[in-house]
């Protein structure tokens, strides 16, 4: 075997000398120019920008208002507290994602409640939440895994049937479909991130969606200051502002949304981008054993915000010598996620152990992101393919 077929961890030469990540942003002149002419006005925070990037994802998705903030974190932490999430409730969410998806529980001082995933979609199994439901039960907060939607009609039913808020943990999944409608119209509020890594950026940002008049008006309070101009003696006195509660700053910038209208406006282009290199992983994964591809339901059309394979038991090294084989490469990939119940917080201050989940644990120790991001070329995707064959042959 020549030294370019060696794989770099047995001192091959790199597929990448510059490295490739597991994800990254796709920004064109259209962008870049609209950020400029922002510059150019009288407003560069909070200003018509904003309120025009608002009205365009809530009409993307099929929502009544779209609230915009400083990041998908920021919109899970306000939606918590405008469902009214307090000290004794609990919110039923999934192991298997970021920590700011428990924290919009553990921000309002509510507990969060972990119940196991399904194996193939790796979103929330309705029938492991039924189990965890208790008279305090109050919020579920779903996450579409890799932006794969979840069991949406499955959790509503359960929802409706014990009167819970359902916050949608969209981040993965602006541009998802289920049953043919686009994510986040669904009941009660669903957010998206807007990090480099997801499906359209913002540089930070994040947005909440939804139909609900009275929750779309304690989400901007919360989002500033939850301070009123609407107080008695505004009309005499026009400087005179009210806090009513204790709110936050954070307020989205002209600056972002002129980024992020120009970002929505190629979110097909996006897709159908990300939809051909899952197609080519398919097609050029599928003669190495021990690798599992994820699953696809025929009620949904995924908006792919990350490749998650698994290697498992047939595969030739473990996942842990895989991803510093791949690391070697310097191919960023990654693991989403290290289990929330493996975690020290909630293992120490909310009483989860490590064995829990099994289902979760089981996915854990197999999972693997793989790069997947539109800026990807034909040829950087063969080097990620040819050097995942390179090393299967080498540890065989």
């Amino acid at each position: 075997m020549s030294r370019n077929q060696t794989p770099a961890i047995a001192g091959g030469d790199p597929a990448f000398p510059e490295g490739i990540g597991y994800g990254g942003q796709s920004i064109g002149e259209a962008e870049k120019e609209a950020v400029l002419d922002v510059l150019d006005r009288d407003y560069i925070t909070r200003g018509p920008e904003v309120e025009a990037f608002e009205e365009e994802i809530a009409d993307f998705v099929g929502a009544d208002h779209a609230i915009a903030v400083t990041s998908g974190t920021a919109a899970l932490h306000i939606a918590g507290l405008a469902a009214g999430l307090g000290s004794g409730d609990e919110v039923i969410t999934t192991p298997l994602t970021f920590t700011a998806t428990a924290n919009a529980a553990c921000h309002a001082d509510a507990e969060p409640v972990f119940a196991d995933i399904k194996p193939d979609t790796r979103n929330l199994d309705p029938e492991a939440v039924r189990e965890r439901i208790t008279e305090d039960t109050k919020a579920l907060i779903p996450m579409h895994y890799a932006g794969q939607p979840c069991a949406i009609d499955e959790l509503l039913e359960i929802a409706d049937e014990h009167d819970l808020t359902v916050i949608w943990d969209a981040c993965h999944a602006l541009g998802s479909r289920y049953d043919g409608d686009r994510i986040g119209s669904e009941s009660d509020m669903a957010m998206f991130s807007f990090h480099p890594v997801k499906n359209i950026t913002t540089a930070e940002g994040g947005m909440v969606v939804t139909n609900d008049d009275d929750l779309a008006e304690r989400l901007r309070s919360y989002r500033s200051f939850q301070m009123s101009s609407d107080h008695e003696g505004h009309e005499n006195e026009p400087w005179y502002q009210a806090t009513e509660g204790v709110g936050f700053n954070y307020n989205f910038t002209d600056i972002q949304a002129a980024l992020g209208r120009m970002q929505l406006d190629r979110i097909e282009e996006f897709k159908e981008r990300r939809d051909e290199l899952v197609e080519r992983y398919e097609t050029k994964l599928d003669d190495i054993g021990g690798i599992e591809i994820p699953t696809v339901k025929d009620s949904v059309d995924p908006m792919w915000h990350l490749y998650a394979i698994e290697i498992d038991e047939a595969f030739p090294c473990s996942r842990g010598e895989f991803v510093r084989a791949m690391h070697a490469e310097n191919i960023g990939v990654q693991v989403h996620y290290v289990p929330l119940h493996h975690h020290p917080h909630f293992q120490e201050v909310h009483g989860y152990s490590a064995e829990q989940f099994p289902v979760t644990n089981r996915l854990y120790d197999r999972l693997v992101s793989l790069p997947l991001h539109p800026g990807m070329s034909d040829e950087d995707h063969d080097r990620v393919v040819t050097a995942i064959h390179q090393i299967a042959a080498h540890y065989q």
